[in-house]
This record gives C-alpha cells, sequence and structure tokens, in this order.
C-alpha cells in the first residue's frame, strides 16, 4: 500500500489540475457585459504620469492574478511543513470561495486593461488633434503676420499722403478765404460801374497755387525725403558760421519749408519768400518765418550786404535768361563777404531727367547744363563757384560693369548719374 506522503501528494496534484481546469472554465465562460466593451473616461485627457501609474497598477495586477488559487511552496523545516498543512486545510475549508476570487481578479484585470486602452486611444488621439491645432496655429500666426506688415505697409504709404493732402486742403482753403474777403472788401470800396467790363484782377495770378501745391506733393517727395536731401548743405553753412545772427539765410521759393525747417532744428537762423499762397500757408501753420514776395524784387529790397546765404532749390529752371540774370545779381548784391549762394536744380546730363523728369512740372522753361550754370556764376561776380553733383540712382539699379565693361560704365554715367547739382559760388 502507498504511503500517507504518496496520497498527499496526489490529492495535491489533482487539486492543482482542478484549480487549473477551474481558471479555464472561467476564462472560456467569461464574457464582458453588453456596452461595456467601451469605458468611459472622464473628459479631462489622462496625464503622462497618471498613465504610468496605470500601467504599474496593471502589471502589479497580472503578477497577483497568476498567484491566486496557488500553494505556497513548503519549507524544509519541521514549522514550515506545518505552516504548509494549516495552508493546505484552509485551502480546503475555502475551495467554495476561490473560484469567485479567481473569476474577480480576472474581472477586474480585463476591466484594468479595456480602461488601459481606452486612456492610450484617447492619448493617441489627443495627441494628433494637438499637432492639428499647433499646425493650425502656426498657419494662422503666420497668415496674421503676413497681414501686420501688408497693414503697416498700407499705413506707412497712405497716412502721410493723407497728412500731406489735409495740410494743402487747410492752406488752400485758408487762401480761398482771404481771396474771398478781398473781392467782397473790393466790391465795396469800388462804386458800381453800369455796362462796364470788369478789370483782370492781380488775385487771378494765384489760381493755380493749389494745383501747383498738390503737383510738389505728388512728385517732390516727402517732407522726411528732402530733408535728408538738403541736409549735404549744413556742413559749409556751419564751417562758414553762416546761419547766425549776423549771417542770415533767405530762401528763395521756399515751397513747403523742409529747408527752413531743416535750419531751424539746427538753430540757424532763416527766412522764406514764395509766391504760392498755398504752400506760404503751410509754412506758417508750421510757424516758419515766411512772406509772400517776388525773389529779384525782394533781394533788391534788402540793404546791400544783409545776408550771409541766399539758397533757391529748384527755382532758376523756371526763369527765363534775363530774369536768371536778375536774380543772380540780386543775390550778389544782398551777400555779405564771405557769404554764399546756393542754387540747386535738374541735372540733364542724366538723359532720363533731360528727357522725361524734368518735364513733370509743366512751369519748367528749360534746363540749365551744369558748365551753363558755372559760367553764368562766374559772369555774374561769384567766385570759389563749384558744382555740386547730387542724387545719383543707388548702386543695385545701375548696370553690371563687371560684365558691360566700359560701355557699362558709360551708360551709367549717361543714365543713372547724379539727378541734380547744385551751383555753389561765393562772394568774396
Amino acid at each position: 500500500m502507498p504511503d500517507k506522503t504518496s496520497a498527499d501528494r496526489v490529492q495535491v496534484a489533482e487539486e492543482k489540475g482542478d484549480l487549473r481546469q477551474i481558471r479555464e472554465e472561467m476564462q472560456r465562460s467569461y464574457r464582458p457585459r453588453e456596452g461595456s466593451a467601451s469605458v468611459e473616461t472622464e473628459a479631462g485627457q489622462p496625464s503622462a504620469a497618471e498613465l504610468v501609474e496605470l500601467r504599474s497598477a496593471l502589471a502589479a495586477l497580472c503578477s497577483s492574478y497568476a498567484l491566486v488559487g496557488q500553494t505556497p511552496p513548503e519549507p524544509p523545516t519541521f514549522r514550515g511543513r506545518m505552516g504548509a498543512q494549516l495552508v493546505k486545510v484552509v485551502q480546503r475549508l475555502l475551495f467554495w470561495y476561490t473560484p469567485q476570487i479567481v473569476h474577480f481578479q480576472y474581472s477586474a484585470l480585463r476591466a484594468f486593461e479595456s480602461t488601459l486602452r481606452a486612456f492610450e486611444g484617447r492619448e493617441a488621439e489627443y495627441r494628433r488633434e494637438r499637432r492639428e491645432l499647433e499646425a493650425a496655429l502656426s498657419v494662422a500666426n503666420s497668415r496674421a503676420g503676413v497681414m501686420e506688415r501688408r497693414l503697416e505697409a498700407l499705413r506707412l504709404q497712405t497716412l502721410p499722403r493723407m497728412d500731406r493732402e489735409v495740410t494743402r486742403l487747410r492752406a488752400q482753403q485758408r487762401v480761398q478765404e482771404d481771396r474771398l474777403a478781398l473781392a467782397i472788401q473790393a466790391r465795396h470800396a469800388l462804386p458800381e460801374l453800369s455796362g462796364a467790363a470788369p478789370a483782370p484782377q492781380q488775385e487771378d495770378l494765384h489760381n493755380l497755387d493749389a494745383l501747383y501745391a498738390a503737383l510738389q506733393d505728388e512728385f517732390r517727395g516727402s517732407r522726411q525725403e528732402i530733408k535728408e536731401r538738403l541736409s549735404v548743405y549744413l556742413p559749409k553753412f556751419t564751417e562758414a558760421g553762416i546761419g547766425g545772427g549776423s549771417m542770415p539765410i533767405l530762401d528763395v521759393g521756399c515751397g513747403r519749408g523742409e529747408w527752413l525747417e531743416l535750419l531751424r532744428e539746427h538753430q540757424l537762423h532763416a527766412a522764406g519768400i514764395d509766391l504760392n499762397r498755398v504752400v506760404l500757408a503751410i509754412c506758417q501753420e508750421r510757424g516758419l518765418p515766411v512772406v509772400e514776395a517776388d525773389a529779384v524784387a525782394h533781394l533788391q529790397s534788402l540793404p546791400e550786404a544783409s545776408l550771409g546765404a541766399v539758397t533757391a532749390f529748384h527755382l532758376i529752371e523756371h526763369l527765363a535768361l534775363p530774369r536768371l540774370l536778375d536774380l543772380l545779381d540780386a543775390a550778389w548784391r544782398a551777400l555779405k563777404p564771405g557769404g554764399v549762394a546756393v542754387f540747386e536744380t535738374p541735372n540733364p546730363n542724366n538723359m532720363f531727367v533731360s528727357s522725361r523728369y524734368f518735364y513733370l512740372d509743366p512751369t519748367h522753361r528749360h534746363p540749365i547744363p551744369p558748365a551753363l550754370g558755372r559760367f553764368l556764376a562766374e559772369a555774374r561776380g561769384f567766385e570759389r563757384v563749384e558744382i555740386l553733383e547730387l542724387h545719383p540712382w543707388p548702386v543695385e539699379q545701375r548696370v553690371d560693369v563687371s560684365t558691360g565693361g566700359a560701355v557699362a560704365a558709360r551708360f551709367n554715367e549717361c543714365f543713372y548719374g547724379p539727378q541734380d547739382y547744385a551751383i555753389i559760388g561765393w562772394k568774396a
């Protein structure tokens, strides 16, 4: 007959087989209830740390599930064998409860796995949506940047033009109000003559003032551009001590007053004259000292040797030769010894200027070549006459001389050279 120990081993093996059969039966018979396939998660997206914790808990549950219903190993000591026998007795007593524990453990394991898969799916979807949102945000930011740059360019282009237009219209309104007031005064002062033809009025000379002011705004350039161009003359004036109280500057044909404004910014004494009442009103609104006067007549009315400098920018090309000579004579007379005259005019040596840009102003009479300008200044008594060439075209707009050689250099000289020049003459 087999001994008692062998019988116990057989019994333990049978019990282990029964437990294995029970577990297999539970796995075959387990079916999730309807509607439990997808586990609903909270509205909030789980963080990466929470997903790591959930995976760790699931791994621990899988490990413990494999031990449910298993008999612990039997220690080699007597006390250990007694404890193992006690565990076996308890296991036999709770045999009816073991399947339920296994079933609960199995259900919890499947629930955790389903939840983890749901979370991982949500995490992948969240990452995809985040990438799409980041891409959309990048595109939106790029478009917003483009729109912002376009708006800024439009603002820089439009606002200065609107400001010039408002200033010109305000000055024009002021001139028209003055002319209307003069017309009303003249009407009341003169007796009514029935059947008499109206005499031509001096005011008719100013009918085109507003049009010419608008033409300057269109083709002359902005105030800041003109001031930057005119700043080239400042060193000559300051080095010669011109512009102080004893050597004042008179700007003939002052226009919109950019040169006067630049001189004021450098604390130099200057005044201006012009015949266009609209531009004079613009200067007066800026607080510049200007008066309405004819250039030659005003210079002839000043005391002899009373000015430090006479300047005229883009004026002499409007004058016939006799009038130009009168201007040179009157300027030389009004200058003090050591004084200087500056006459800036378009440069006809530039083919684009002489054939195109010169005629943008319909009141221009004819261009004056630099050699002729020097000759006339010297003939009327000016000394140390120099020709200062100004405002060449930018280098990037010229023909590349590295490939064209001497022909390209000559072409650049004729077409892209200085657009203006100045006649600078001194009184000894």
